[in-house]
């Protein structure tokens, strides 16, 4: 059964498709990402990473939110680099949320349940690139079958927004070798309540590696992250 939290995502997703119907609508949408993405430190972090070599790629798109925020500034500021979605746009592979993964008043057939309706979001994305002339890719699957095919790539930064502990561990390893120096991770759910996985993934990676994570508030919305050193 699906969240009253996740029906309404998919509600106020229809007024965007309305909004996009028209001129006027695209226009008022278009205006409304810079805005919106002016309160996200995560989209500082990502402005401060774009003028280095490399593209940018999101790990956990779900219905698309921080990806149209995401679009708008790189479109803007440097709109020759490319930009991935990887999702599987069908929950969580449901043999890799573990007790790791519960939070306070948490349970696991709930979890395991979780951001499963976003079937229509790669194709309101790939609209959504047209319309605005992104050069947007969407890559749908399971990380651990997707972003094998990024290991010859380079991104000035990545974000991570897979909720789970497996998820995190499954992008570190794929693509923090392929963070240029001076770019940088994001990492949404690190220190969520919510998510306890998310942090203990993120620390056990990082524990042996020079870079710690630093809390962004430059703008509203706080942001976890770290910067790659050389």
């Amino acid at each position: 059964m699906s969240s009253s939290h996740e029906l309404a995502r998919v509600k106020a997703d229809q007024h965007i498709d309305e909004l996009l119907e028209t001129e006027e609508g695209r226009a008022q949408f278009w205006a409304g990402l810079q805005e919106s993405g002016s309160r996200d430190s995560m989209i500082a972090v990502l402005e401060s990473t774009l003028h280095l070599p490399g593209d940018v790629i999101e790990c956990g798109v779900y219905r698309g939110k921080s990806l149209f925020d995401i679009s708008r500034l790189v479109s803007d500021l440097a709109p020759e680099k490319a930009i991935y979605g990887c999702d599987s746009f069908e929950g969580f592979p449901q043999d890799k949320v573990g007790r790791v993964d519960l939070g306070f008043l948490r349970f696991m057939h709930r979890v395991k349940k979780k951001f499963q309706m976003s079937e229509d979001t790669p194709g309101r994305l790939r609209s959504f690139f047209e319309t605005y002339h992104v050069n947007g890719h969407v890559i749908k699957g399971f990380f651990s079958d997707t972003l094998g095919q990024f290991a010859d790539s380079t991104f000035c930064f990545i974000h991570i927004d897979c909720d789970i502990y497996s998820g995190h561990l499954e992008c570190l390893d794929a693509l923090y070798g392929n963070l240029v120096p001076g770019g940088a991770i994001v990492f949404n759910d690190y220190g969520s309540a919510a998510w306890p996985g998310a942090k203990k993934a993120v620390d056990e990676f990082l524990a042996n590696r020079p870079e710690k994570p630093i809390l962004n508030t430059e703008h509203e919305t706080p942001a976890w992250y770290i910067r790659k050193q050389a």
